[in-house]
């Protein structure tokens, strides 16, 4: 897997987000799981340990990873996006780099979503639209429109001149004039933004832009571009070759074993 072809993130600004007070949960995985999303939390404190949290609801304590995927709760480790339990190593391995969007019930719509194609396959790709390796999927990706549909969710990493073309191209999505949407994917296929204003709009939507910006925190992005195939792997940075891993067949080629060598015939 590539790690190097990604623009590395700058710290993100997010504001904090409330949480909801819910019945106690269920003993059952799933709802104990999605408890841990609603539940009141009486405090919260970092642990001397990397990305692990100690969070105390009532009288019950839960240990939680930073981006409040993984707990240990009740005796059990649980992937609360996925509402399942982690008992062995290859449970790990299953979900280690996935993300099951319908799991998590997250319309990528929300986002601020731009369309890029027609096929019945979705992928979610988080990109900064001034980020050259996100322009190499771009460019990748208009090939494979009839097989796949993309979703492109702008978030502003590369400093204040990519902060004002998110803003700005998101406003624009916000509108309801098709052709205004048009050329913001088309701006993004080319990566051309040329003309666009430097001062925010009077009037502007910027909700999806900001449930963007919490999601690319919550994924732990570590830089762009970022995408999920279909089948929930994920990639960060720019792939080798665009349609090579959505058809994972890198992992396909390393599950074949190489055949012994021929004899040679005088």
């Amino acid at each position: 897997m590539n790690h190097i072809n990604r623009c590395l993130l700058l710290p993100l600004l997010l504001s904090g987000i409330t949480v909801l007070a819910a019945e106690p949960p269920k003993p059952a995985v799933s709802d104990i799981a999605a408890g841990l999303l609603s539940v009141k939390i009486d405090g919260m404190q970092d642990l001397p340990i990397t990305g692990l949290k100690m969070i105390k609801t009532g009288d019950k304590v839960v240990f939680m990873s930073t981006n409040g995927r993984f707990a240990l709760y009740g005796g059990k480790l649980l992937d609360v996006w996925t509402q399942q339990e982690i008992k062995d190593l290859p449970d790990i391995d299953k979900i280690a780099n996935r993300i099951d969007l319908s799991r998590m019930k997250l319309n990528v719509d929300e986002l601020g979503s731009v369309t890029v194609g027609r096929g019945k396959a979705s992928v979610l790709v988080i990109i900064d639209p001034r980020c050259p390796y996100c322009g190499k999927v771009m460019k990748e990706l208009q090939a494979l429109q009839d097989r796949y549909t993309f979703k492109l969710v702008m978030v502003p990493i590369l400093g204040p001149e990519s902060q004002n073309v998110v803003v700005q191209l998101a406003c624009q999505l916000s509108s309801s004039d098709k052709k205004a949407k048009d050329s913001v994917r088309d701006r993004l296929l080319k990566q051309d933004f040329a003309g666009l204003p430097s001062e925010n709009p009077a009037k502007c939507n910027k909700e999806p832009l900001q449930k963007a910006v919490v999601t690319a925190k919550l994924f732990g992005l570590q830089g762009v571009p970022f995408l999920i195939a279909p089948d929930g792997r994920t990639h960060s940075g720019a792939p080798d070759v665009l349609s090579d891993w959505l058809e994972n067949k890198t992992a396909a080629a390393s599950s074949i074993t190489p055949s012994q060598p021929s004899e040679q015939k005088p």
